[in-house]
Order: C-alpha cells, then structure tokens, then sequence
C-alpha cells in the first residue's frame, strides 16, 4: 500500500568563494545531501528525484539500498549542488535511518493526496519521528500526484472505499497541525511544481543555518 515518506536535508551552497555555510574539514566544496525517511511510495519518490535531475520521470524503478541523485538549485547569485540520497523503504532498514539524522538542515515529508492512509501517516509517524531526531529543524510538507485527483480511474477507486482525494485545505491545516514552514503540492509526472519545492527546501535551509550563526554569535562567552 502506498504510504508517506519524508527526506532529510543536510544543505549549504556549493561552488561559491563566499558561500555562507561553513564547509566541513577537508571538503572542496560546501554540499547539499538529501536522505529519504522510508518511502513506502518509491514510485512518486524515484518520479521527483529523476524529474529534478534529468527532466523527466521513469516508469519503472528498481529500489536499492542507497540510490544518488544529483542536481543543481541557483538562488539568487548563489549555486547550490543537491545530492540525493534515496535510501531503501523497508522494515529491515528501519534501524540504520537515524544514521542519516545527523547534519541535517531541512526536513521534507512528502505524501500521496490521493492516499488518505499516506496523509494519516504525517501526523502518526513521520512528524514523531522528525520530532525525535530533528528536534528544531524546518520541515516542509509536500503533497505528491496531484495530477490523480482529476483522474476518473483513481476516484472511481478512491470513492469506492467511501474516500476522497486530500484536498489542498487538508494539507495546509496538516502544515499548520505539525508546525511545518509551508505546504507545497506537485506531480513529478507533468513536472508541475518540483522545482520550486527544492528551491524552496534549500532557502529554508540556508535561513535557518544563518539565523543559528547569528545566534551562535550573540551568545556571550563565560569563563569558569
């Protein structure tokens, strides 16, 4: 059954001389890593990441343990390299996701808006686990398909189990009920709207690096 997933975000701008993230020890360049929770939904997850690469999706995909993706994000006069990290889904994998928790800087959880269970799983499962691990860290929640909800095929079959697509109202409220930035819908398959998801995920996630800099710097130092 098709469920939510959410990725994990570890951002700083690449290539730039004056970039504003500091670059790990031994780094050439400041990067950007995007690690998956676990995506029940691998085809809507492979769809987005394949869409942002090469502009276009697959039809079919084969999940593997860890997949890269790799694509580039410009803001402003700034350019930023995006790794994505697809990871495998599975109850066997559960154990080895918090090793990808450490580092991040942005979270995004992704559900299907034709999938009710998927939605239900936001509140249920992932916001908990984003909570535990990444106490602090901006989220973004994103409803994937969207081109489905004017599908006759998919509501006849919806509207059969007596439910109905997650309307946009739905999302905003789940955005509002975790505390999330901002919600944000697309479908991977017409290319409607993904871009700008990680556009905005990488903005995010540079603001909240720079407001925990100048944080950082007001705070006083005190000598025991």
């Amino acid at each position: 059954e098709l469920n939510s997933f959410t990725w994990l975000a570890s951002l700083a701008t690449t290539g730039m001389a004056n970039a504003n993230c500091p670059t790990e020890q031994g780094s050439p360049a400041e990067e950007r890593r995007l690690h998956d929770f676990k995506p029940t939904d691998i085809e809507e997850k492979a769809a987005l990441c394949t869409s942002l690469e090469r502009g276009s999706t697959e039809e079919q995909y084969a999940p593997s343990v860890f997949e890269k993706y790799t694509t580039n994000v410009t803001l402003g006069k700034k350019e930023v390299v995006l790794h994505l990290y697809d990871t495998a889904g599975q109850e066997d994998y559960d154990r080895l996701r918090p090793l990808s928790y450490q580092n991040t800087h942005v979270v995004l959880i992704c559900y299907d808006v034709m999938n009710p269970f998927s939605f239900d799983n936001v509140l249920i499962k992932w916001i908990q686990e984003v909570n535990h691990f990444c106490r602090g860290i901006p989220i973004l929640l994103v409803g994937c398909k969207t081109d489905l909800r004017k599908d006759k095929e998919h509501l006849k079959k919806l509207r059969s189990a007596q439910q109905e697509p997650i309307t946009y109202k739905q999302g905003e409220e789940a955005c509002c009920q975790i505390g999330a930035s901002v919600y944000l819908e697309c479908s991977a398959k017409f290319r409607e709207n993904v871009e700008p998801i990680f556009s905005e995920a990488a903005s995010i996630a540079l603001n909240a690096i720079k407001k925990a800099k100048r944080q950082n710097k007001s705070r006083p130092c005190v000598l025991l």
